[in-house]
């Protein structure tokens, strides 16, 4: 993942979903790594440093909520996107509220997830 604008980390428990979002990702540049599992984006945490997590809100083994407080707990300041079908108004304030920068609602169209990514990864991630 050298030579990359910024890695990510997709935890989503569709494989269908995580491959598209990777897919989106690389042919822009970013580093991305998946998780299906609350569990399996700890261990991937662990290792390596990201600069940017998208998150599902529900997951096999937790939330997205819970795994945000916990990947805030160890790597504080690294921005969190949520990207779910799930969410009416309240929840989604509600989630922001608890952790995380920001909430798409699937579905969205690329660009707004491009815009998005780049928004929360700051100038550093715009390729010149």
């Amino acid at each position: 993942m050298e030579h990359t604008r910024a890695r990510i980390l997709h935890v989503d428990d569709h494989q269908d979903t995580r491959l598209m979002m990777a897919a989106l990702l690389q042919d822009r540049g970013y580093g991305v790594l998946t998780a299906g599992s609350v569990a399996e984006a700890l261990e991937l945490a662990k290792d390596i440093t990201f600069d940017l997590y998208i998150l599902d809100v529900r997951l096999p083994d937790g939330t997205g909520v819970e795994l945000c407080q916990k990947l805030h707990e160890m790597r504080p300041g690294i921005p969190i996107l949520y990207y779910s079908a799930y969410g009416d108004a309240a929840e989604v304030e509600r989630a922001l509220a608890i952790c995380g920068d920001a909430y798409l609602k699937k579905p969205v169209c690329i660009a707004d997830i491009e815009n998005l990514v780049a928004r929360l990864l700051g100038p550093a991630s715009r390729i010149e």
